[in-house]
């Protein structure tokens, strides 16, 4: 029987791509990117109830517009318009591909869709993917001849994202090198139509200007990050099979200006000019502006998916390479596009998890959220800082008799008598700068409820992330939040089973350790341990993970002890550490620093520091508990007590 190709290839390839993304999106409990996702999710949802949300500038018009049918159907909705969005983008680069004589252009959609940021962020609520979309349907109608229409479209890209602004200049000058005059000013569209749109809610025909979302300096996040921070993930954002092909295909297209005929040097340049130098000048805004702490950057790789649809048109041309070399010879050009396509699969799913788990802090927020919802019928108003909290209720966030945000210290003092308030230490002492002091103090503000992760988890300002329920109290001052807080924490205790308990009370010791014992100054009993310049680590617990019961739920170390120093800690530093150990170093790290913390000279301070695990990684690792010393005085120690609990409940 005579073996023929598939024809159209790209039609089966799209369609099995876009069943795989949907498949992904459904099965995707979590989403990438933050609670973000769910501020845009709520602005296309209920833009129709509250008209003026559609434009709101923080949510991108175009998007929150162009959404909105979506999001009717909730947040599995509005993934799938990402979707959608993607599978065109691919489709959309494939054509362009072909325009400019890039085969198999096919192959674009494969290492588009299996770029791992690319793929991860199709699950969102996010903006950078329709970004990615406009930009690269603009391309695509500037290299079929079109060019008013890609004039036309590239001037809503800033809609999209603000960044727009940025790539219009590139499209301006490659209508300028093909003397498309005509087309020039079209690239006004987007701006005229929006500003009319808009002037009637702002009384502003220049709101787009005046409304900007982003100050230079943001009142939060203003601290300056790595430059190179963005190169340097640079292997998660494409991957490596892409990363490599990208390097490949810039040094192609250089060299390319240099030979070949006029046509091949015209094309590289083109390419150049639309799709390289808007990548290496968006890089670099986004760079500096972390560089500096301005305009909120935080420095998220998530905003550099909106231009992997350029990036990959690159790779794609330097998948060329690959192909010249493969000649006529089909066996060979199969066996290319066979290895690629295998290894973009391998490294898409190894660099992020697929499905989409939900993260950490959504759990938590969840599990706080859900409760409240059980506890209380009817449901009385909740205040929140976490744009989750009215998600996972299911309740209008901008109907201020069901939920509300709160933004302020002085909002505390106003919540109405009988309000539930949710403060999570993610957006409580950041965004919304609320410390929780504030509420803790508050004469009225009861606690009713704690939520801490089943390990410890560090969040935004290393804070550890906890979730706080309040209520308010028609009396004042009938309770102590502090104490309540400890009944909570001593609960969680009880729910854990005493595994192993090791005190150090250092009466009596090994030989080694009894060289290092004074009786001139104990905490108790009648001997301590001295750590002079030369003893870095005290004596301490080292447990093989392999030693513990195996329980389901959460491992607990609980550590405490007596610290004596002659001199001030800034000048003898000190900690005490628990951490958890393999072969490549700790996974799992807390430490009391007391150089840091304020403890005194001349006096027993009790130290005390508990830590909730990550999951084991093997059963070869080892939990230490220790003292550090980095000080060049005297540091005696006594009465080393550590504790390990486990199981309770997930």
């Amino acid at each position: 029987m005579k073996i023929t190709s598939i024809r159209h290839p790209e039609t089966y390839i799209l369609a099995g791509m876009l069943i795989l993304l949907l498949v992904l999106s459904f099965l995707s409990q979590g989403y990438y990117g933050g609670t973000d996702n769910i501020n845009h999710y709520f602005l296309s949802r209920y833009a129709f109830a509250y008209p003026k949300l559609f434009l709101n500038p923080w949510g991108r018009p175009l998007y929150t517009i162009l959404s909105s049918p979506f999001a009717q159907f909730g947040f599995t909705g509005i993934k799938v318009f990402n979707v959608i969005l993607g599978t065109l983008s691919a489709w959309l680069l494939m054509k362009t591909a072909r325009e400019l004589k890039l085969n198999p252009s096919w192959m674009a959609v494969i290492m588009l869709c299996f770029t791992p940021l690319y793929m991860v962020m199709l699950f969102t609520a996010m903006t950078e993917i329709l970004f990615g979309f406009v930009l690269i349907c603009s391309l695509y109608l500037f290299f079929s001849k079109r060019y008013i229409a890609a004039a036309v479209v590239i001037s809503f890209l800033p809609f999209a994202r603000s960044e727009g602004y940025f790539m219009i200049p590139f499209i301006f000058l490659a209508l300028l090198w093909r003397k498309q005059w005509k087309a020039i000013p079209f690239l006004a569209t987007g701006f005229a139509v929006f500003s009319v749109l808009g002037a009637y809610q702002y009384h502003d025909l220049l709101w787009v200007i005046r409304n900007n979302p982003y100050p230079l300096i943001h009142p939060v996040y203003h601290t300056p990050g790595d430059f190179w921070s963005f190169i340097k993930q640079a292997d998660v954002t494409f991957g490596v099979p892409n990363l490599v092909l990208l390097c490949v295909g810039i040094i192609m297209l250089v060299l390319s200006l240099f030979k070949g005929n006029s046509e091949k040097r015209i094309n590289a340049a083109e390419i150049i000019l639309l799709f390289l130098l808007p990548v290496l000048g968006y890089y670099f805004f986004h760079s500096f502006m972390y560089s500096k702490g301005w305009a909120g950057s935080l420095g998220f790789i998530r905003v550099m998916a909106a231009i992997i649809p350029l990036t990959t048109l690159i790779s794609l041309y330097g998948f060329s390479l690959f192909t010249m070399l493969a000649g006529n010879r089909k066996w060979l050009r199969s066996t290319f596009l066979f290895l690629l396509t295998g290894l973009l699969v391998v490294f898409n799913f190894k660099t992020f998890n697929f499905p989409v788990p939900m993260g950490e802090e959504e759990k938590l927020i969840k599990k706080a959220s859900d409760w409240v919802k059980s506890s209380f019928s009817p449901m009385p108003l909740v205040l929140y800082n976490d744009f989750n909290v009215p998600y996972f209720l299911g309740t209008d966030p901008y109907s201020p008799q069901k939920s509300m945000q709160i933004w302020k210290p002085s909002s505390v003092k106003d919540i109405a008598m009988g309000a539930i308030y949710i403060w999570d230490s993610h957006f409580g002492p950041n965004e919304c700068k609320i410390p929780l002091d504030t509420v803790m103090r508050d004469p009225y503000m009861r606690l009713i409820k704690l939520f801490r992760p089943r390990a410890e988890l560090y969040t935004l300002g290393d804070h550890p992330y906890e979730v706080y329920v309040f209520r308010k109290n028609p009396v004042a001052n009938e309770f102590d939040n502090y104490f309540l807080t400890q009944t909570f924490i001593d609960a969680e205790d009880r729910e854990l089973t005493p595994v192993i308990r090791k005190v150090f009370d250092f009466e009596s010791g090994s030989a080694d350790v009894d060289a290092r014992l004074t009786r001139l100054n104990a905490a108790s009993g009648k001997q301590a341990f001295v750590m002079d310049s030369k003893t870095e680590f005290s004596p301490g617990l080292a447990l093989k993970c392999s030693e513990l019961p195996s329980p389901a739920g959460k491992i607990r170390v609980k550590a405490s002890v007596q610290l004596f120093s002659a001199v001030s800690y800034a000048d003898n530093p000190s900690a005490l550490v628990i951490s958890l150990e393999n072969s490549k170093g700790s996974y799992g790290y807390k430490a009391v620093f007391l150089e840091k913390s304020g403890f005194e000279k001349g006096k027993w301070n009790k130290v005390s520091l508990n830590s909730d695990l990550p999951d084991i990684k093997s059963k070869d690792d080892i939990i230490k508990v220790y003292v550090w010393h980095r000080g060049k005085s005297d540091l005696i120690v006594d009465d080393l007590i550590i504790d390990i609990l486990a199981g309770g409940k997930d």
